[in-house]
């Protein structure tokens, strides 16, 4: 099946529990800011009935209906490479994948984790993923992936917590018709739109943790569900936000605290319940699923950077600059180098824990990730740069309104000839907009840290090749087994003439 965006709409009349600025939310549809992330998420609803985008979008299941494609698992690179292409398209359009990234990488996560768990363990994890699946085909639900705990003290596991046993999600009871859970998930994207919430563990787990080793999926309405929306960037909406937050007006709020005060899951809807040994393989598989999704929603947010500095350079008259023409090649080249390492991932994937499901490949997901989260301040700085000291004190939509002081801005904050001043305005906004604490902490912490990327990078490198590399160079044995190095002919190989050693600057070669 494959949802109108009016089937969408009325599905979130459900009566679930939502609060905003410390106000119970009536309707997340006609919320003055909820209803713009709710707009943004019903692009999931357009593009597949779209024909440009149908063929991106729509897949058929076993029973030849229709549905939508990011809710299968990805056999291969040709997979993988289709996936990044939907995540790409709808997020350069401004959205359209919102309630199909988190959700889908969840998914696909549990697909792995529940092979694996499967075949180690002789459970039936894959059959309930698999009944799962069908059910979100068969009614295509916006999900989204409910992953990081609130933690408390970080130093200590989640059984070792001091003050409470329920920062990190638990098991509190198992009944005979399924289990019930306490705790809390925090940042988690999506929320005020979906239908579900896939809940996964976010780290490793010891023998002690098991109550905490824990994946299910519950609808947004369940009884004991309650989501708290983070503090929207800014309280303007309709054309006012979008003057004055072009971007982030749209999306905001986005992210909750979500709340699980005693909720029952019942038991064909649980897909890890104390296997503790492999949390750190669905951390893993959803790390690697999600980062593809952020470097793909990066790529159109560092393209609309990287423009927004040439076409401020543009109507500021400093194009041809030389130090403004070296900041935006940079600005290019990290643009496209998170663009390439994401395909490069869905190029050469892996297939880990004995399974036919495709996961991009670590490294270059990793490497995608790192650098664009490395670079992100940097690239904020270019653009503040190029843009000048107007784009913090830019005057908002409604003094652009206010027809008595409006000539003087007219007159004053023009710029180049033939440039509207409105158009230097809005643009002007934007990099406000887009060079703010929420897009920058976004970019760095979205889709894991950069601590996280850099123990991926390191756990996924050949350190046995890269030390045969450098044995090899230095003609110390020991790279012969290296079935990279080991391989590889040698110059030393070459039959050549014995030295002349009569020339008097080359002393003869010691025996």
């Amino acid at each position: 099946m494959i949802r109108t965006v009016e089937q969408y709409l009325e599905s979130l009349d459900d009566g679930r529990e939502m609060w905003c600025m410390g106000e119970k939310v009536k309707d997340v549809r006609t919320h003055p800011t909820l209803s713009g992330i709710i707009r943004i998420a019903a692009l999931d609803y357009v593009l597949p009935h779209h024909p440009d985008y149908r063929h991106l979008f729509v897949t058929q299941d076993e029973d030849g209906e229709d549905v939508n494609y990011l809710l299968t698992a990805p056999r291969n690179s040709e997979d993988l490479l289709r996936r990044r292409e939907c995540f790409a398209t709808a997020m350069r359009a401004g959205g359209g994948v919102l309630l199909h990234c988190m959700g889908a990488d969840a998914l696909a996560a549990f697909t792995v984790t529940a092979n694996a768990m499967d075949k180690a363990l002789g459970t039936d994890y894959s059959a309930r993923v698999e009944n799962y699946r069908r059910i979100l085909m068969k009614q295509d639900l916006g999900i989204t992936g409910a992953i990081t705990d609130v933690k408390g003290d970080r130093s200590l596991h989640p059984s070792q917590q001091k003050q409470h046993p329920d920062y990190y999600l638990r098991v509190v009871d198992r009944q005979k018709e399924g289990i019930v859970v306490r705790g809390a998930k925090v940042h988690i994207s999506a929320s005020p739109c979906a239908n579900e919430l896939l809940c996964s563990p976010c780290r490793t787990h010891g023998e002690a943790d098991k109550d905490y080793a824990l994946a299910f999926a519950v609808p947004c309405n369940a009884k004991g569900v309650k989501m708290l929306a983070v503090e929207p960037v800014t309280r303007t909406y309709g054309a006012e936000g979008l003057f004055d937050y072009p971007k982030t007006s749209a999306l905001q709020p986005t992210e909750c605290l979500i709340v699980f005060d005693d909720v029952f899951v019942p038991w064909e809807r649980v897909f890890m319940c104390g296997e503790w040994q492999f949390s750190r393989t669905l951390a893993y598989a959803f790390g690697s699923y999600h980062r593809l999704f952020g470097t793909c929603k990066m790529i159109g947010k560092l393209e609309a950077i990287t423009g927004a500095a040439a076409l401020v350079a543009d109507y500021n008259g400093v194009a041809q600059v030389d130090h403004v023409r070296k900041k935006l090649a940079w600005m290019a080249m990290i643009t496209h180098m998170t663009a390439e390492l994401g395909k490069a991932a869905c190029i050469d994937p892996v297939k880990e824990f004995g399974m036919e499901v495709a996961m991009p490949n670590p490294m270059s997901i990793n490497a995608a990730k790192f650098t664009f989260a490395s670079n992100f301040h940097q690239m904020c700085q270019h653009l503040q740069d190029i843009a000048g000291g107007l784009c913090t004190t830019v005057p908002a939509y409604r003094d652009w309104q206010n027809s008595d002081i409006q000539p003087y801005i007219e007159k004053y904050l023009s710029a180049v000839d033939g440039v509207p001043t409105e158009h230097r305005l809005r643009l002007m906004r934007l990099i406000k907009d887009v060079t703010c604490n929420y897009w920058q902490i976004d970019t760095i912490h979205g889709e894991g840290s950069m601590a996280a990327q850099q123990m991926h990078l390191y756990g996924s490198a050949d350190w046995n090749k890269l030390k045969a590399a450098a044995k090899r160079a230095a003609h110390i044995d020991g790279w012969q087994d290296d079935p990279t190095y080991g391989r590889l002919v040698s110059a030393e190989d070459v039959p050549m003439p014995p030295v002349d050693e009569s020339y008097v600057s080359f002393p003869k070669a010691l025996k």
